[in-house]
């Protein structure tokens, strides 16, 4: 274990010890369930799949829309996907839409640095499961993972 760590740089091992001392207050089910995570900025990227699979998801990564398109088309089906709003070539309501197409009940989170009341009603009456702002608050997050995952259990049990 000593070995592992030393590999890593102080900041990693620092955010994986805040990320696990969260977890464990806030119990979180370890549920491993497919998520994709979609963001143009390494570092949301970065910190969301750490505190994702420390919480015992099964994480992907896409950059951009387009790339979250071709994984949603042609690995195993995701169980959530959490995008940026504001991406180069697709934005998050553009892939909001394309992920509905191809699988009707997927949930989508969509994450934004600069949204307005407006963005987030749009993006509630384009069907995203909830709108959430940057910097997130990662309880908050855990929260909104956790009901859309249920949500979507609960709708493909119905379907």
């Amino acid at each position: 274990m000593e070995r592992i760590e030393k590999r890593k740089t102080h900041r990693q091992i620092a955010r994986e010890r805040i990320i696990s001392r969260m977890i464990k207050k806030s119990e979180v089910p370890r549920i491993k369930a497919r998520i994709l995570v979609v963001d143009d900025e390494p570092d949301i990227v970065e910190s969301l799949q750490d505190l994702l699979v420390f919480a015992g998801f099964h994480v992907e990564t896409a950059e951009n829309g387009q790339e979250a398109v071709d994984l949603l088309a042609t690995t195993r089906p995701f169980d959530l996907v959490i995008t940026d709003m504001k991406m180069p070539r697709m934005d998050g309501l553009e892939l909001l839409r394309i992920s509905h197409q191809l699988r009707r009940h997927l949930p989508v989170v969509i994450l934004t640095g600069r949204g307005t009341v407006d963005d987030g009603i749009h993006s509630l009456e384009e069907g995203a499961y909830d709108y959430v702002l940057k910097p997130f608050n990662t309880e908050k997050l855990l929260r909104v993972v956790r009901g859309a995952l249920k949500s979507r259990s609960l709708q493909v049990g119905t379907a």
